[in-house]
């Protein structure tokens, strides 16, 4: 393998025993373990590498060339890399977009991550799929035998069932967001509500900015609340409404958020988006399980179903989760009004009589399709606020 001259050459073990050879770009002088999973969006690399959705995670890209429109800073959905590292075929080192600051390589290293490139990222792509999402290991190939390497890799890198990551992710205290919507690109495509604010909260889990942004451009004064928020906090801030965000990890680990969301469904309109789909879940008695693969990608068909069942349209969405809701165990009052095209798993779950609706999708294109994002105007005629 020929190497660039900053380049290290790495190994990528997997748990299953498939082991690769690899150029990497970063600090290998540990090995660095975490759970290897794919992505199928063939844009939006910048904001799917800061999406706090991905903490914990080695993001493989499917599409062959990666960092052609390098670093913008514009794009980050927070204020830093969430994901462990990434997996390409091939690095462009020199961006050719005008609106760069960087090449990708050169922001992901600064970040303290990593990135590997020269891998078969197809021939991968099927193993995963085949084999389900992997823990991974990835070091420098000069330093481990290949049984230390498995070793480390059995005895040092925790699978993600079980972990609750949503506290390490989320802000510590809660803020007012201030940025400005009409600022980001995306919304420049939509109306900006300028009538009479009200005032909605976040129960941050691992938001991303466009969310916020979205709930601004939609009239609202947002405030954000920490994962480790109480219960008698958020019912006593004054907002007509409560997101519950996306974020990583397992969710039926966040006992903790679990516990206090029991305590405000139906006593406020509530929205729920991925990981806060499958927290009000839990709340109401159902369980999550672990999926093969999960669901990554920006062209995702979901269906949305009408109180009977019957399909009314299909969205194109954007998604980034490894868990799912699991249907069987849903209590008779709660209606699925969203699943999933290709395999029928729960997207949506509709609950009325606690003034709840829900979403395992993301509705703030960031990035991915706009489809979904009427799902904000919806939450917002909920609140008694038309922001159309």
């Amino acid at each position: 393998m020929n190497a660039d001259q900053d380049s290290t050459l790495v190994t990528l073990l997997l748990e299953c025993g498939a082991s690769y050879s690899a150029r990497g770009y970063g600090d290998f002088s540990k090995p660095r373990g975490s759970e290897l999973v794919f992505c199928t969006a063939m844009s939006g690399i910048e904001e799917s590498l800061t999406d706090p959705s991905f903490a914990g995670q080695l993001v493989l890209n499917t599409v062959s060339h990666v960092g052609n429109t390098g670093y913008t800073e514009e794009d980050m959905e927070s204020d830093r890399i969430w994901a462990e590292g990434l997996v390409c075929r091939h690095l462009e080192k020199t961006p050719s977009s005008w609106r760069a600051k960087s090449s990708l390589k050169q922001w992901i290293v600064a970040q303290g991550r990593y990135v590997i490139e020269g891998v078969d990222t197809r021939e991968l792509t099927v193993l995963l799929r085949e084999m389900g999402s992997q823990r991974a290991l990835v070091y420098e190939s000069s330093t481990l035998t290949p049984e230390q390497a498995r070793k480390h890799l059995i005895e040092k890198v925790p699978p993600m069932a079980g972990q609750d990551l949503c506290s390490v992710v989320s802000c510590k205290k809660s803020y007012f967001f201030k940025d400005d919507p009409k600022a980001y690109w995306p919304m420049r495509s939509r109306d900006v509500w300028e009538g009479p604010s009200r005032k909605v909260l976040v129960w941050d889990f691992g938001v991303k900015r466009n969310t916020l942004r979205l709930l601004a451009a939609n009239g609202f004064d947002v405030e954000v609340y920490p994962a480790t928020a109480k219960a008698e906090d958020i019912l006593a801030a004054g907002a007509e409404g409560l997101m519950l965000s996306n974020g990583p990890g397992d969710p039926a680990a966040a006992t903790h958020v679990i516990s206090e969301l029991k305590k405000i469904l139906g006593r406020m309109p509530v929205f729920a988006i991925c990981l806060g789909h499958q927290l009000v879940a839990h709340a109401v008695g159902a369980k999550t399980y672990k999926m093969k693969f999960g669901h990554r990608g920006i062209h995702h068909p979901v269906v949305e179903l009408d109180e009977k069942g019957q399909a009314v349209r299909t969205w194109i969405t954007s998604q980034n989760h490894g868990f799912a809701v699991d249907d069987t165990t849903l209590p008779q009052d709660v209606r699925v009004s969203f699943v999933h095209g290709d395999d029928q798993s729960v997207e949506g779950l509709s609950l009325p009589a606690l003034r709840c609706e829900t979403v395992q999708f993301h509705p703030e294109a960031g990035p991915g399709p706009f489809d979904a994002a009427g799902m904000i105007d919806r939450f917002a005629v909920r609140m008694g606020t038309d922001a159309r």
